[in-house]
Protein backbone atom coordinates (compact mmCIF):
# COMPACT_ATOMS: atom_id res chain seq x y z
CA UNK A 1 0.00 0.00 0.00
CA UNK A 2 1.50 3.13 -1.05
CA UNK A 3 1.33 5.75 2.16
CA UNK A 4 1.55 9.56 1.84
CA UNK A 5 3.22 11.85 4.25
CA UNK A 6 2.13 15.38 4.56
CA UNK A 7 4.14 17.92 6.39
CA UNK A 8 2.89 21.20 7.86
CA UNK A 9 5.60 22.99 9.78
CA UNK A 10 4.98 26.49 11.33
CA UNK A 11 6.20 28.72 14.02
CA UNK A 12 4.26 26.76 16.74
CA UNK A 13 4.04 22.94 15.75
CA UNK A 14 4.99 20.49 12.94
CA UNK A 15 2.07 18.77 12.04
CA UNK A 16 1.46 15.58 9.61
CA UNK A 17 -0.43 13.41 8.40
CA UNK A 18 -0.19 9.86 6.56
CA UNK A 19 -2.48 8.88 3.77
CA UNK A 20 -3.15 6.29 1.93
CA UNK A 21 -3.87 5.78 -1.73
CA UNK A 22 -7.81 6.89 -0.93
CA UNK A 23 -6.86 9.90 0.57
CA UNK A 24 -7.89 8.41 3.86
CA UNK A 25 -5.78 9.40 6.87
CA UNK A 26 -4.28 6.31 9.23
CA UNK A 27 -2.44 7.86 11.46
CA UNK A 28 -1.27 11.69 12.22
CA UNK A 29 0.70 13.64 15.09
CA UNK A 30 3.18 16.31 15.91
CA UNK A 31 6.62 17.42 16.46
CA UNK A 32 8.10 20.78 17.46
CA UNK A 33 8.27 23.45 15.16
CA UNK A 34 10.51 23.22 12.56
CA UNK A 35 12.11 25.86 10.28
CA UNK A 36 13.40 26.13 6.40
CA UNK A 37 16.21 28.98 8.48
CA UNK A 38 18.85 26.93 7.83
CA UNK A 39 22.32 29.08 7.69
CA UNK A 40 24.17 27.50 10.66
CA UNK A 41 25.08 23.92 11.34
CA UNK A 42 23.83 24.22 14.83
CA UNK A 43 20.06 24.76 12.75
CA UNK A 44 20.96 22.00 10.39
CA UNK A 45 21.62 19.48 13.23
CA UNK A 46 18.35 20.98 15.59
CA UNK A 47 16.23 20.09 11.75
CA UNK A 48 18.01 16.84 11.29
CA UNK A 49 17.21 15.81 15.06
CA UNK A 50 13.34 16.74 14.89
CA UNK A 51 12.76 15.03 11.59
CA UNK A 52 14.08 11.90 13.02
CA UNK A 53 11.60 12.14 16.23
CA UNK A 54 8.99 12.75 12.95
CA UNK A 55 10.25 9.83 11.43
CA UNK A 56 10.13 7.79 14.41
CA UNK A 57 6.57 8.61 14.88
CA UNK A 58 5.62 8.14 11.28
CA UNK A 59 6.82 4.46 10.95
CA UNK A 60 5.38 3.50 13.81
CA UNK A 61 2.55 3.12 11.60
CA UNK A 62 4.35 2.75 7.92
CA UNK A 63 6.83 3.89 5.26
CA UNK A 64 5.66 6.47 3.46
CA UNK A 65 6.35 6.03 -0.45
CA UNK A 66 6.39 9.89 -0.99
CA UNK A 67 6.48 12.86 1.18
CA UNK A 68 4.90 16.70 0.55
CA UNK A 69 6.32 19.19 3.30
CA UNK A 70 5.53 22.79 3.42
CA UNK A 71 8.39 24.61 5.92
CA UNK A 72 7.45 27.87 6.75
CA UNK A 73 10.94 30.04 6.17
CA UNK A 74 12.02 27.57 3.43
CA UNK A 75 12.32 29.02 -0.34
CA UNK A 76 12.19 27.03 -3.31
CA UNK A 77 15.16 26.13 -6.11
CA UNK A 78 17.86 27.50 -2.61
CA UNK A 79 20.65 25.37 -1.35
CA UNK A 80 18.21 25.23 2.29
CA UNK A 81 15.33 23.12 -0.31
CA UNK A 82 17.84 20.66 -0.84
CA UNK A 83 19.38 20.50 2.39
CA UNK A 84 16.02 19.65 3.45
CA UNK A 85 15.04 17.10 0.81
CA UNK A 86 18.19 15.28 1.76
CA UNK A 87 17.29 15.31 5.59
CA UNK A 88 13.82 13.94 4.86
CA UNK A 89 15.01 11.35 2.51
CA UNK A 90 18.13 10.03 4.92
CA UNK A 91 16.05 10.07 7.90
CA UNK A 92 12.89 8.08 5.85
CA UNK A 93 15.07 5.96 3.64
CA UNK A 94 13.41 6.86 0.31
CA UNK A 95 14.74 8.52 -2.62
CA UNK A 96 15.33 12.33 -2.55
CA UNK A 97 13.19 12.88 -6.04
CA UNK A 98 10.05 10.91 -4.31
CA UNK A 99 9.92 14.03 -2.09
CA UNK A 100 8.43 17.83 -2.56
CA UNK A 101 9.39 20.57 -0.48
CA UNK A 102 8.43 24.16 -0.52
CA UNK A 103 7.57 26.86 1.61
CA UNK A 104 4.30 26.26 4.05
CA UNK A 105 2.29 28.80 2.09
CA UNK A 106 2.56 26.91 -0.97
CA UNK A 107 0.76 24.19 0.12
CA UNK A 108 -1.31 26.28 2.10
CA UNK A 109 -2.06 27.93 -1.13
CA UNK A 110 -3.44 25.11 -3.19
CA UNK A 111 -5.51 24.09 0.11
CA UNK A 112 -7.80 26.87 -1.07
CA UNK A 113 -7.35 27.93 -4.67
CA UNK A 114 -6.19 26.75 -7.97
CA UNK A 115 -3.26 28.06 -9.67
CA UNK A 116 -3.58 32.19 -10.07
CA UNK A 117 -7.01 31.85 -8.47
CA UNK A 118 -7.00 33.81 -5.57
CA UNK A 119 -5.26 35.22 -3.11
CA UNK A 120 -4.00 33.94 0.26
CA UNK A 121 -3.20 35.83 3.50
CA UNK A 122 -2.50 34.24 6.25
CA UNK A 123 -1.38 34.72 10.12
CA UNK A 124 -0.57 32.20 12.36
CA UNK A 125 2.42 33.14 14.45
CA UNK A 126 3.80 35.35 11.14
CA UNK A 127 2.18 37.06 8.68
CA UNK A 128 2.20 36.94 4.32
CA UNK A 129 -0.11 38.13 1.38
CA UNK A 130 0.85 34.95 -1.23
CA UNK A 131 -0.30 34.84 -4.76
CA UNK A 132 0.88 31.27 -7.23
CA UNK A 133 0.37 32.35 -10.11
CA UNK A 134 -0.44 29.82 -13.15
CA UNK A 135 2.91 29.77 -13.96
CA UNK A 136 3.97 28.87 -10.39
CA UNK A 137 5.80 31.64 -9.59
CA UNK A 138 4.97 33.11 -6.45
CA UNK A 139 4.51 36.46 -5.55
CA UNK A 140 4.14 37.47 -1.69
CA UNK A 141 4.20 40.25 0.31
CA UNK A 142 4.63 40.86 4.28
CA UNK A 143 6.49 37.75 5.31
CA UNK A 144 9.71 38.41 6.57
CA UNK A 145 10.27 38.19 10.08
CA UNK A 146 9.26 39.35 13.09
CA UNK A 147 12.09 41.61 13.29
CA UNK A 148 11.09 43.28 10.58
CA UNK A 149 7.71 42.97 10.10
CA UNK A 150 5.10 40.08 10.32
CA UNK A 151 2.02 42.72 10.39
CA UNK A 152 -1.55 41.58 11.90
CA UNK A 153 0.51 38.19 13.44
CA UNK A 154 0.06 36.66 16.63
CA UNK A 155 3.54 37.62 17.19
CA UNK A 156 3.04 41.11 16.37
CA UNK A 157 -0.54 40.71 18.58
CA UNK A 158 1.99 39.79 21.56
CA UNK A 159 4.59 42.14 21.17
CA UNK A 160 1.81 45.48 20.83
CA UNK A 161 -0.08 44.22 23.76
CA UNK A 162 3.38 43.75 25.64
CA UNK A 163 4.27 47.59 24.83
CA UNK A 164 1.70 48.77 25.75
CA UNK A 165 1.42 47.34 29.09
CA UNK A 166 4.68 47.58 29.98
CA UNK A 167 4.87 51.38 28.75
CA UNK A 168 1.41 52.25 31.00
CA UNK A 169 3.74 50.33 34.11
CA UNK A 170 6.58 53.02 32.93
CA UNK A 171 3.99 56.28 33.17
CA UNK A 172 2.04 54.96 35.86
CA UNK A 173 2.98 51.96 37.89
CA UNK A 174 0.65 49.44 38.83
CA UNK A 175 -1.86 50.39 36.66
CA UNK A 176 -0.95 48.59 33.12
CA UNK A 177 -0.19 44.84 35.23
CA UNK A 178 -4.18 45.44 36.76
CA UNK A 179 -5.53 46.25 33.31
CA UNK A 180 -8.03 43.66 32.27
CA UNK A 181 -4.94 42.75 29.24
CA UNK A 182 -2.52 43.19 32.05
CA UNK A 183 -4.57 40.49 33.94
CA UNK A 184 -4.32 38.02 31.12
CA UNK A 185 -0.85 38.46 29.78
CA UNK A 186 0.61 37.74 33.87
CA UNK A 187 -1.52 34.57 33.95
CA UNK A 188 0.10 33.43 30.49
CA UNK A 189 3.34 35.15 31.45
CA UNK A 190 3.17 34.00 34.91
CA UNK A 191 3.96 36.60 36.69
CA UNK A 192 4.88 40.49 36.06
CA UNK A 193 8.13 41.04 37.64
CA UNK A 194 10.43 41.72 34.74
CA UNK A 195 13.01 39.09 35.38
CA UNK A 196 9.84 37.00 34.78
CA UNK A 197 8.41 38.69 31.55
CA UNK A 198 12.68 38.57 29.78
CA UNK A 199 12.51 34.87 30.68
CA UNK A 200 9.68 34.35 28.96
CA UNK A 201 10.28 36.71 25.88
CA UNK A 202 14.04 36.03 25.25
CA UNK A 203 14.27 32.59 26.36
CA UNK A 204 11.94 30.92 24.20
CA UNK A 205 11.11 30.89 20.22
CA UNK A 206 8.90 33.18 18.42
CA UNK A 207 6.36 30.83 18.65
CA UNK A 208 6.23 31.12 22.34
CA UNK A 209 5.75 34.77 21.97
CA UNK A 210 3.16 34.55 19.20
CA UNK A 211 0.53 32.38 21.87
CA UNK A 212 0.84 35.55 23.67
CA UNK A 213 -1.64 36.78 21.45
CA UNK A 214 -4.14 34.26 23.17
CA UNK A 215 -4.37 36.43 26.58
CA UNK A 216 -5.30 39.40 23.99
CA UNK A 217 -7.97 37.49 22.98
CA UNK A 218 -9.07 36.22 26.49
CA UNK A 219 -9.18 40.23 27.39
CA UNK A 220 -11.04 41.09 24.09
CA UNK A 221 -13.57 39.02 25.04
CA UNK A 222 -14.16 40.88 27.66
CA UNK A 223 -14.58 43.80 26.03
CA UNK A 224 -11.07 45.75 27.04
CA UNK A 225 -10.81 48.51 25.00
CA UNK A 226 -6.74 48.08 24.81
CA UNK A 227 -6.82 44.56 23.59
CA UNK A 228 -10.08 45.52 20.84
CA UNK A 229 -8.05 47.94 19.48
CA UNK A 230 -5.01 45.89 18.93
CA UNK A 231 -6.60 43.45 17.34
CA UNK A 232 -8.92 45.35 14.94
CA UNK A 233 -5.03 46.82 13.91
CA UNK A 234 -4.09 43.28 13.17
CA UNK A 235 -6.99 43.26 10.90
CA UNK A 236 -5.81 46.23 9.35
CA UNK A 237 -2.17 45.19 8.62
CA UNK A 238 -4.10 41.51 6.88
CA UNK A 239 -5.62 44.25 5.00
CA UNK A 240 -2.83 45.73 3.81
CA UNK A 241 -1.32 42.75 2.61
CA UNK A 242 -4.29 41.83 1.05
CA UNK A 243 -4.87 45.53 -0.74
CA UNK A 244 -0.94 45.31 -2.26
CA UNK A 245 -1.32 41.96 -3.83
CA UNK A 246 -5.04 43.04 -5.71
CA UNK A 247 -3.67 46.10 -6.80
CA UNK A 248 -0.39 44.07 -8.43
CA UNK A 249 -2.59 41.70 -10.03
CA UNK A 250 -6.30 42.52 -9.65
CA UNK A 251 -9.27 41.46 -8.01
CA UNK A 252 -9.13 37.86 -6.60
CA UNK A 253 -10.78 35.90 -4.04
CA UNK A 254 -9.29 36.43 -0.63
CA UNK A 255 -8.44 33.36 1.68
CA UNK A 256 -8.17 34.33 5.29
CA UNK A 257 -7.15 32.08 7.42
CA UNK A 258 -4.50 31.22 10.03
CA UNK A 259 -5.12 30.97 13.98
CA UNK A 260 -4.30 34.88 14.34
CA UNK A 261 -7.38 35.12 12.21
CA UNK A 262 -9.67 33.50 14.74
CA UNK A 263 -8.48 34.86 17.62
CA UNK A 264 -11.57 37.30 17.63
CA UNK A 265 -14.04 38.35 15.05
CA UNK A 266 -12.84 41.98 15.41
CA UNK A 267 -9.98 41.08 13.42
CA UNK A 268 -12.17 39.68 10.10
CA UNK A 269 -14.63 42.59 10.55
CA UNK A 270 -11.54 45.46 10.30
CA UNK A 271 -9.95 42.93 7.56
CA UNK A 272 -13.15 43.14 5.43
CA UNK A 273 -13.68 47.16 5.94
CA UNK A 274 -10.01 47.82 5.11
CA UNK A 275 -10.08 45.93 1.71
CA UNK A 276 -10.28 48.85 -1.26
CA UNK A 277 -12.06 46.10 -3.48
CA UNK A 278 -14.90 44.31 -2.16
CA UNK A 279 -14.30 40.66 -2.88
CA UNK A 280 -15.47 37.39 -1.77
CA UNK A 281 -13.40 36.50 1.70
CA UNK A 282 -13.02 33.39 2.56
CA UNK A 283 -12.73 32.23 6.26
CA UNK A 284 -12.89 28.94 7.11
CA UNK A 285 -9.77 26.44 8.28
CA UNK A 286 -8.38 23.10 6.05
CA UNK A 287 -5.77 21.00 6.98
CA UNK A 288 -2.97 22.29 5.13
CA UNK A 289 -0.98 19.07 6.36
CA UNK A 290 -3.50 17.02 4.91
CA UNK A 291 -3.51 18.49 1.68
CA UNK A 292 0.30 17.72 1.38
CA UNK A 293 -0.22 13.97 2.26
CA UNK A 294 -2.98 13.73 -0.32
CA UNK A 295 -0.30 15.19 -2.68
CA UNK A 296 2.18 12.67 -1.44
CA UNK A 297 0.04 9.82 -1.69
CA UNK A 298 -0.02 10.18 -5.81
CA UNK A 299 3.68 10.23 -6.34
CA UNK A 300 4.80 7.38 -8.58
Amino acid sequence: MGLGLGIDAGGTATRWRLVDRTGTCVAQGSVEPLTGHLFSSAAEERAERIIQELAHAVTATGKPAGIVAGITGLTRETPAEATMRNILAGAFEIPPAKIFVAEDMWIAYLSYFALGEGILVYSGTGSIGYYLSPEKQVIRVGGRGNLIDDGGSGFWIAREALKAILRKEEESPGEGWTSPLGKSLAKALGGTEWDVVRAFVYGGDRGRIGLLARAVADAAQADDFLSLNILRDAGKELARLANSLTKRIGPRPIALVGGGTRLHSIIAAAFREELRIPVDVISNDVDAAMTAARLAAMVE
